[in-house]
């Protein structure tokens, strides 16, 4: 038997409602998943190895790509 236009709407209001408690869910989950303090006070060494880490890795990706040319100043210089 076919629903009735109002039994749609119905069901399609009470999809909305649950997919917005799971959203809600989720967002809460994910706020406490990455908040830093909370992670700081459970894990504090991987929390501080992992800062060392992004710490390294960002000065290996920004750092110079050739070393400044004071550093080679005895090595470059040609007799001539």
């Amino acid at each position: 038997m076919a629903e009735t236009p109002d039994q749609i709407e119905h069901d399609i209001e009470a999809e909305r409602e649950r997919l917005a408690q799971n959203l809600e869910q989720l967002e809460t989950r994910i706020k406490r998943a990455t908040d830093w303090r909370e992670l700081l006070g459970k894990y504090p060494m991987a929390v501080l190895g992992a800062a060392f880490g992004v710490g390294f890795l960002l000065s290996m990706l920004t750092g110079p790509r050739e070393a400044p040319e004071r550093w080679y100043d005895g090595a470059r210089r040609t007799t001539g």
